[in-house]
């Protein structure tokens, strides 16, 4: 499927200008669909308009220019990423939607119902991956914190091939061992601090195996993890929805 060609910031701010719609502005597609497809009928706001800006560096920049469009019904919602180890600043806290977990993908995960559909031995290996991954996330979130750079849009086939840290991968991230202290944090919240991305690829290395009789896809889990009940997304719908309110 073709990606969308995503507006520029002086084409996104023309548009917000002109809109008579209430808008939620978003992320990037993958968000996108998922409001739309999963969560827009539960917001349940006439008309709502969800709108990707193709990132969070340029939400970012459209929210420093919202006096250009306050006129206009606009929700900002974003991923806190790296911020949750951190902490939001305090210019976005309360002003712009955030996760509550690392991103939307983690939000939709639902721990306590997609865990029981690996068996046993899923489960073990399972654990043993997650154990594995958020030792490579505390070496990111330790970059993160010393230079700022995020480098972690990795597949966890390439993390992980075979369920333990690739050597060649450490050797071609001039991997450090990471305090023990952001590993137990990672791994003790999994479901919120590891990246949601990698989370999704890891159980579905599990529950779409080819030998498996019963297999899962990613829309499958994210479909579930928006319709069945769910707490964190509970709060995300709640939380645009009194921001619309606030306009009145």
């Amino acid at each position: 499927m073709s990606r969308r060609i995503h507006l520029n910031e002086e084409e996104l701010i023309l548009h917000l200008k002109k809109t008579t719609l209430p808008t939620i502005l978003v992320e990037g597609d993958d968000d996108s669909l998922v409001y739309k497809r999963y969560l827009e009928s539960r917001i349940a706001i006439e008309d709502v308009s969800i709108f990707p800006c193709g990132a969070r560096p340029k939400l970012l920049k459209i929210f420093h220019r919202r006096e250009e469009f306050e006129k206009s019904k606009v929700i900002f919602v974003a991923d806190k990423d790296m911020w949750f180890f951190e902490g939001v600043p305090e210019e976005y806290e309360h002003k712009i939607v955030f996760t509550d977990g690392y991103s939307l993908e983690n939000d939709l995960y639902i721990e306590s119902f997609f865990n029981t559909l690996l068996d046993n031995d899923e489960a073990k290996k399972f654990d043993d991956l997650i154990k594995q991954l958020s030792i490579w996330f505390a070496f990111e979130v330790n970059r993160y914190q010393e230079i700022k750079e995020v480098l972690c849009d990795v597949h966890i086939n390439q993390i992980c091939p075979d369920n333990t840290l690739s050597n060649s991968f450490k050797e071609s991230i001039n991997f450090s061992d990471p305090s023990e202290e952001i590993i137990e944090k990672i791994y003790c919240q999994y479901t919120r601090a590891l990246r949601g991305k990698n989370l999704f690829q890891a159980l579905l290395r599990f529950l779409s195996h080819k030998n498996r009789e019963s297999k899962y896809s990613q829309k499958n889990l994210l479909e579930m993890g928006a319709k069945f009940s769910n707490p964190r997304i509970d709060l995300l719908v709640n939380t645009i929805v009194k921001k619309f309110q606030e306009y009145g």
